[in-house]
C-alpha cells in the first residue's frame, strides 16, 4: 500500500458524494495524533540514550593509544560527563558545573547541540509521516476499489482457458461501472495505484473461489443487479476485509491498519452502495466533509501537544497528587497534554466534548485505571483553567465557558 508525501486535495472535476456519514472523523484524528506524539517521545528517549553514551564514549580506554591512561580516572570523567549531560537536559540545569574538565565541557556541548538537532528532525518526522499516513487512506481507498476489477480479470482468463462463457463476473454491473468510470481511471492513473497480480492471485484462489456465495454467484442463469451488489459486498466484507491472513498482510504494511480498516470498508462500501440502477455512476467518497478544517485541527494539535509540553506537564504534576510527572504513564501524559491543548487553543470545540474524547482513548490505549485518573485530573483542570480565563469557548451553541 503506497504512501504519499504531499497532502492529498480532490480534483474539482471528481463526483463526490455529500450526504453519508463523514468517514474520518474527530475522534480517528486523535488517535492518529496520538500515536505520532508517542513515536516522537520513543524517538526522544532513543536519541537521549544514543547521545549521552555518544559523549561519555569520549573518555573510554584506549587498549591502541600510546599514551598513558588512568583507567579510574576515565571512569570518573565518564560518569561525571553523563550526569552533566543528565542534569542539562534533563533537570534543566543552567550549565554544565563549572569545576568541569574543558573535555567534558566540550564533548557534553556538542551531544546537547546533536540532540536538540534530533528533536526538531523528529517532530518535523513524525508529523509528515502523520499526515502522509492520514491522506494515503484516500490512496488505498481507490486501489481497493481496483481490487474487484482486478479479480473480474483473473476469473475471465480462467474460464477462457476452460472455455467456459457462463460468466456472470463479467457481466457483473457494480464492478463494470466502476470498471468503466473515468474518474476513478484517473485517479488510478495519477497515483499509480496498482496491485500484485501474484499476490492478488493467490488470495482469490485460497480465500474467494472456494466460498459458498462465490459458487452460488457463478452458478446463477442470469444475475441480477441486486445479486451483483450481494456478491461484491460479501467479497470485500467477509473476506478482503475480514480474512485474517490478507488481514495480517495489511498489518505488516501499516501500522495503522487497524484504525484505517473501518474506514476503508466503509468508504468501498458506499460507493458500491452508489450503484443503484444500470444507469448509475458510481460516487466517491470524501475523507471528511470538512477536510481542511480537520487537517488543521490535526496539525496544531500535534504541534501544541509537543511545543507546550513543558507548561501542560507542569499543570499536571501539580493535580496529580503529589505523583511526580515521571511516575504518570507515557501514553496517560499524552492523552492528559492533548485535551489541554484542545481545551485552551479550540474555541469552538465543548469542554466536555474534549474530555469524552480523551477518556475513551483512555480506554482504548492505556491501563485499566486510567480512564478515572484522565477523567478527574481534566475535570480539575477544565474548571480551574476556565477560573484563570485560559480556556474560553466561543461559538454556535456555546455559552462562554460552559
Amino acid at each position: 500500500m503506497e504512501i504519499t508525501n504531499c497532502l492529498y486535495k480532490l480534483p474539482n472535476d471528481l463526483t463526490i458524494i455529500h450526504n453519508f456519514d463523514i468517514m474520518l472523523n474527530r475522534r480517528s484524528l486523535r488517535i492518529k495524533g496520538m500515536q505520532s506524539i508517542f513515536a516522537y517521545h520513543t524517538a526522544r528517549e532513543a536519541d537521549f540514550n544514543i547521545c549521552k553514551q555518544e559523549a561519555q564514549d569520549n573518555f573510554l580506554y584506549d587498549m591502541d593509544s600510546m599514551e598513558d591512561q588512568d583507567k579510574e580516572e576515565l571512569a570518573k570523567d565518564r560518569e561525571q560527563t553523563g550526569k552533566a549531560f543528565e542534569a542539562l537536559i534533563r533537570k534543566d540545569a543552567d550549565a554544565i558545573p563549572e569545576d568541569s574538565k574543558p573535555e567534558i565541557v566540550k564533548v557534553i556541548n556538542e551531544q546537547k547541540n546533536a540532540y536538540l538537532n534530533k528533536l526538531a528532525l523528529n517532530k518535523d518526522h513524525f508529523k509528515k509521516r502523520l499526515l502522509s499516513g492520514i491522506t494515503s487512506i484516500y490512496d488505498d481507498y481507490i486501489k481497493f476499489l481496483y481490487l474487484v476489477i482486478e479479480i473480474q480479470e483473473l476469473i475471465a482468463i480462467e474460464k477462457r482457458k476452460k472455455n467456459n462463457t457462463h460468466d456472470n463476473f463479467a457481466k457483473n454491473i457494480v464492478i463494470n461501472k466502476l470498471k468503466g468510470f473515468e474518474a476513478l481511471e484517473e485517479e488510478r492513473i495519477r497515483k499509480n495505484v496498482a496491485w500484485d497480480t501474484d499476490l492478488v492471485r493467490a488470495w482469490y484462489k485460497e480465500y474467494i473461489k472456494p466460498q459458498d456465495f462465490f459458487i452460488e454467484y457463478d452458478n446463477l442463469a442470469k444475475a441480477t443487479l441486486e445479486d451483483d451488489q450481494q456478491f461484491v459486498q460479501t467479497m470485500y466484507k467477509t473476506i478482503i476485509f475480514k480474512h485474517d491472513n490478507i488481514n495480517d498482510y495489511f498489518e505488516a504494511l501499516d501500522l495503522g491498519w487497524s484504525e484505517n480498516k473501518p474506514i476503508l470498508k466503509s468508504m468501498v462500501i458506499k460507493t458500491a452502495k452508489s450503484i443503484e440502477t444500470e444507469e448509475s455512476e458510481p460516487l466517491l467518497m470524501e475523507l471528511s466533509k470538512n477536510w481542511e478544517e480537520d487537517l488543521l485541527f490535526l496539525k496544531e494539535l500535534y504541534d501544541l501537544a509537543i511545543d507546550q509540553e513543558e507548561k501542560y506537564e507542569s499543570l499536571i504534576e501539580e493535580k496529580s497528587k503529589n505523583w511526580e510527572i515521571d511516575r504518570v504513564a507515557l501514553t496517560d501524559r499524552i492523552i492528559l497534554e492533548m485535551a489541554i491543548g484542545e481545551m485552551i487553543h479550540f474555541t469552538s470545540i465543548p469542554v466536555k466534548v474534549t474530555i469524552n474524547e480523551y477518556i475513551e482513548l483512555s480506554k482504548l490505549y492505556s491501563t485499566p485505571k486510567s480512564k478515572q485518573f484522565v477523567n478527574g485530573l481534566l475535570d480539575v483542570l477544565s474548571v480551574e483553567l476556565q477560573k484563570d480565563g485560559q480556556i474560553k469557548k466561543s461559538g454556535r451553541g456555546l455559552l462562554d465557558n460552559k
